[in-house]
């Protein structure tokens, strides 16, 4: 089954509005459930003991390393030199990591200058871009899908473990690597657009791999484009909520209602 499933990065993933899909082939075979793409609706009925089948890709840490790059080499290695890169690290840009590499140069260098996007290629970068979106004298932290157990990624089906439970925070902002050298993360927010996020537990029924999944919900989908992929899977009109299942290494950052400002405890 999961051979159906071709992409760029680690699935299937609706990327939130960066989403390309002309860079992801699904055949009609596959199920909205499968790649992690529900309703509200069947969200909010998820119980206990639910069978759902999913496919958890693992990071490929070729692709998407988990370090951002040292300050000290920042200067010497410029984000913008993308030939300079490509030597350094004996990437050919013709390979298909190399092609992947370029298309998050591409990708970045489209929103270069824009206030609710941004590719943070260091962690002061992103904090910086997430203390700003929250604004002053608010603490904040992330939350991220775990599967600690799960060491191959397979189709199968998980077992709900509890109904979903909600994270309040009035602003959140998801933040998804990008294919790099090094860690480059696309953060945004967009205060236009109002979400929902949750944690879902689950363990897979035939390996007992844990699960504790991050799901967004998206209240209203007249951002995306009519031909959406969201549409044709879920078979809801736009304008409908829309949620799914982030992966591994994909980030939410939300905000904690206390005084002082700054990064809270995970």
């Amino acid at each position: 089954m999961c051979a159906y499933i071709q992409h760029d990065r680690w699935g299937y993933a609706v990327k939130d509005e960066i989403f390309l899909e002309n860079e992801t082939k699904i055949s009609h075979h596959i199920k909205s459930a499968e790649v992690g793409l529900f309703t509200m609706d069947e969200l909010l009925n998820f119980h206990v003991g639910q069978q759902l089948p999913i496919f958890f890709p693992i990071r490929n840490l070729s692709l998407y390393p988990p370090f951002f790059l040292p300050p000290k080499y920042q200067n010497i290695i410029p984000f913008i030199k993308p030939a300079a890169m490509f030597n350094l690290f004996k990437v050919p840009p013709s390979s298909p990591k190399g092609k992947a590499f370029m298309g998050t140069l591409y990708s970045c260098d489209s929103i270069n200058g824009e206030t609710t996007k941004i590719c943070a290629t260091s962690l002061d970068s992103m904090l910086g871009f997430v203390k700003k979106a929250f604004g002053p004298d608010v603490d904040f932290k992330f939350i991220t899908t775990t599967h600690p157990t799960l060491t191959t990624p397979v189709f199968q089906n998980y077992t709900v473990l509890g109904p979903p439970v909600e994270i309040v925070s009035v602003k959140k902002v998801p933040c998804h690597p990008f294919p790099f050298f090094y860690a480059v993360y696309f953060c945004h927010t967009d205060l236009k657009y109002e979400t929902r996020a949750f944690k879902l537990r689950l363990v897979g029924d035939g390996s007992e791999d844990e699960v504790e999944a991050v799901v967004v919900c998206h209240l209203d989908s007249k951002n995306l484009s009519s031909d959406h992929l969201v549409f044709r899977m879920l078979g809801v009109e736009k304008g409908s909520s829309y949620c799914h299942v982030f992966r591994q290494g994909d980030i939410v950052w939300i905000q904690q209602q206390t005084s002082g400002g700054g990064v809270a405890a995970v």
